[in-house]
C-alpha cells in the first residue's frame, strides 16, 4: 500500500475535493483498491462518502443530547489496541473505503499529548501496518495546521502533495507545511518525499495565475507539477450533490485534470509520462491556436478601416507567436 497524504498549512485550497476525486478515480478508471484516511476535523470528506446528518448533530449538541457514533480515526489514535478493521468503513463506490473523522477529533490532540506510553507521531503508521496488503493506495485529506495530526499522517506516508491557489496566503502556507512539518517529519522518516504542488481553481486568464506561477517556481520549480486542476463549478456542484466528478460531470475540464493527476500518481515512469502528458497538451493546445488563426485569416475585412485592419494583423501575429512558442520554435 503506498500511503499519500494531501496537505497545506492553509485552507480552502482544494484538498478534500483532490482526495475524494482521485480516490475515486484511482478506484474505477486503474481499478485500484484505495483506503480514504479522513484526519481533519471538519469532516469534509466523511461527510462527502457517508453523507453526514449535521441538523441531528446540531440538535443533539444543543439539547445536550449524547448521539450514538460510529467509531472515527480519532479512537484509532488513542487507542493502540482498537481492531482498525471496525472502524474502516465502506461507501458508496466499489474499492474505496474510509476511515471516518468526527468533529471531536480536534480534541484528540490533547490525550495524545498526555499518554506518553506510545510515541505521539507512531501512532497511525502502527495501525496502518496491519492492513498493507489490503489496499493499494491511502490517501490521507489533512487538516489546515501544524498539528500532531498532520505529522501522524505524513511519518505514515510515502509521498505528500500539496494543492494550492494562487493567492499569497495559499503560497505561504506551502512554505509553512514544507519547512515546519515536512522538513522535520524528514528527519525521522526518511522515507517521505514531496510528490508535488499542483495549483487548483486554476485560471489560465488570470495575471494573478502567471504571477503566482513565476513566483512560487523560483522557490520550488522542481516541486511544481505540470497538471493543474482548473476552476469548474462542477467541483464545488459534485461536492455538494455527494458525487465524484467524473460520474457529476465527466467532460469538464476539471474532471480531465484530475484524470491526469491521477496519471501521475499511477504512473511506473513518472518522467516518461510527464514527457507525454506535456506532449499532448502541446498538441492540443497547437491545434486549438490553429483553428483560431484559420478564422481570422478567413474574414473578410473592409479594406478603407485601416484601424480594423491594424487590429486583425496584430491578433494574427499574436496567433503565429505563441503556436511557435508552443512548437519551441525561435
Amino acid at each position: 500500500m503506498k500511503v499519500l497524504s494531501f496537505l497545506n498549512n492553509k485552507g480552502g485550497v482544494g484538498k478534500t475535493a483532490s482526495v475524494v476525486n482521485l480516490a475515486h478515480i484511482l478506484a474505477t478508471v486503474h481499478e485500484k483498491r484505495v483506503l480514504v484516511i479522513d484526519l481533519d476535523p471538519q469532516g469534509n470528506c466523511s461527510n462527502f462518502f457517508n453523507k453526514t446528518d449535521f441538523v441531528s448533530l446540531i440538535r443533539a449538541h444543543r439539547m445536550g443530547i449524547k448521539e450514538e457514533r460510529l467509531a472515527s480515526v480519532g479512537d484509532l489514535l488513542i487507542d493502540s489496541e482498537l481492531d482498525i478493521h471496525k472502524v474502516v468503513k465502506d461507501t458508496d463506490y466499489e474499492r474505496v473505503k474510509i476511515l471516518p473523522s468526527y468533529p471531536t477529533l480536534s480534541a484528540i490532540e490533547e490525550k495524545l499529548k498526555a499518554d506518553i506510553k506510545t510515541p505521539q507521531q507512531f501512532r497511525l503508521t502502527n495501525h496502518l501496518q496491519k492492513i498493507q496488503e489490503e489496499y493499494d493506495y491511502c490517501l490521507i485529506d489533512c487538516s489546515p495546521s501544524l498539528s500532531i495530526l498532520n505529522i501522524n499522517a505524513l511519518v505514515a506516508s510515502d509521498e505528500v502533495y500539496i494543492p494550492t491557489l494562487v493567492d499569497d496566503g495559499s503560497l505561504f502556507g506551502i512554505e509553512l507545511t514544507k519547512t515546519e512539518l515536512i522538513d522535520a517529519v524528514r528527519k525521522y522518516s526518511p522515507k517521505l518525499k514531496i510528490g508535488g504542488i499542483f495549483f487548483t481553481r486554476f485560471k489560465d486568464h488570470l495575471n494573478a495565475s502567471k504571477y503566482s506561477k513565476e513566483l512560487l517556481g523560483k522557490f520550488y520549480e522542481k516541486l511544481i507539477l505540470p497538471i493543474t486542476i482548473h476552476e469548474n463549478t462542477a467541483v464545488s456542484d459534485c461536492t455538494h450533490n455527494h458525487a465524484a466528478l467524473l460520474e457529476f460531470n465527466k467532460r469538464c475540464r476539471a474532471a480531465k485534470d484530475y484524470q491526469m493527476l491521477a496519471g501521475y500518481i499511477v504512473a511506473p515512469n513518472r518522467k516518461i509520462y510527464l514527457k507525454k502528458l506535456q506532449e499532448q497538451m502541446a498538441a492540443e493546445k497547437i491545434a486549438e491556436l490553429e483553428q483560431k488563426l484559420k478564422e481570422l485569416e478567413t474574414e473578410v475585412l473592409d479594406s478603407s478601416d485601416t484601424v480594423a485592419t491594424e487590429v486583425h494583423e496584430k491578433k494574427v501575429a499574436e496567433y503565429r507567436r505563441q503556436i511557435a512558442q508552443w512548437k519551441g520554435e525561435k
